[in-house]
């Protein structure tokens, strides 16, 4: 018995939505991101690339998705009205507790991720509940030092406790140039996890690192001997920088980026 032939307006519809998710994938995590959105989405990087191709995607992970990328979800299907959501308007918080307002602050975070939280020393609230973790956001050259000193934090990023794998050995800093632009934007603030510094766990992952004493963020490659510290987009001013693989490598890597608030041109 023959096999019942996918209807042409069905592959059309898949093979649409499969090109708008990779449109905004590559806007927003650039061309080389998707082991980046696969590891928010908490998927293989070749799973991910395969729904670039036309695989179904199930729902969850298009959920999934739209909630990462703040993604219109009438444009994905149909590719009508504008490309990405737009927040609603605030309430007035004038009457919030400190508490309220990190939830508050969270809740636009999730729904629109060019948003960042942060909370001045002096207002950090005493009784933090559990669901949250005050991150202490350092300036980038305190990257270099051993041990980083998180009681000097210029203020606190309040991130869900859940989004963390080691809150205690994570510390949070905002990037400055534009070496990893679009992912990562100047101003952008991201989480580093300092329990990950194996770079052979770190394989396609965003890092933070200090070569020569240098801060930067960067993406991780190993290549034979060697690891790469890639920026989104090379070029003179931004290298490629090989460093041997070896000992030696454990002390240039500062930890793995487990969390980052972009902040997108044209806002």
């Amino acid at each position: 018995m023959a096999r019942k032939k996918t209807p042409k307006v069905r592959v059309n519809v898949k093979a649409s939505l499969s090109r708008r998710l990779r449109e905004i994938r590559q806007e927003l995590f650039g061309e080389h991101g998707g082991p980046e959105l696969a590891r928010r989405l908490n998927l293989p990087a070749r799973t991910w690339y395969n729904y670039e191709t036309g695989v179904t995607v199930p729902a969850e992970v298009l959920l999934g998705f739209i909630d990462q990328t703040g993604a219109n979800p009438v444009w994905l299907l149909g590719g009508e009205g504008p490309k990405y959501r737009r927040g609603h308007e605030d309430a007035v918080l004038s009457e919030l507790s400190p508490i309220d307002l990190i939830r508050r602050g969270l809740e636009k975070l999730e729904q629109e991720p060019n948003d960042v939280v942060v909370v001045a020393p002096e207002n950090l609230p005493g009784d933090v509940m559990s669901e949250f973790v005050a991150v202490g956001l350092v300036a980038m050259n305190e990257l270099s030092k051993k041990p980083i000193e998180t009681c000097q934090a210029d203020g606190y990023v309040m991130a869900y406790r859940q989004w963390l794998p080691h809150p205690s050995e994570t510390v949070g800093v905002r990037l400055e140039d534009d070496s990893m632009t679009p992912i990562l934007p100047p101003g952008s603030v991201v989480a580093i996890d300092r329990s990950f510094t194996d770079p052979a766990h770190l394989h396609g992952r965003l890092v933070a690192a200090c070569p020569d004493g240098a801060p930067m963020i960067r993406w991780l490659d190993v290549s034979g001997r060697h690891i790469i510290l890639r920026p989104s987009h090379s070029g003179r001013e931004y290298p490629l920088i090989p460093v041997e693989y070896g000992e030696a490598t454990k002390n240039v890597i500062v930890g793995q980026v487990v969390w980052s608030w972009s902040r997108f041109a044209g806002e």
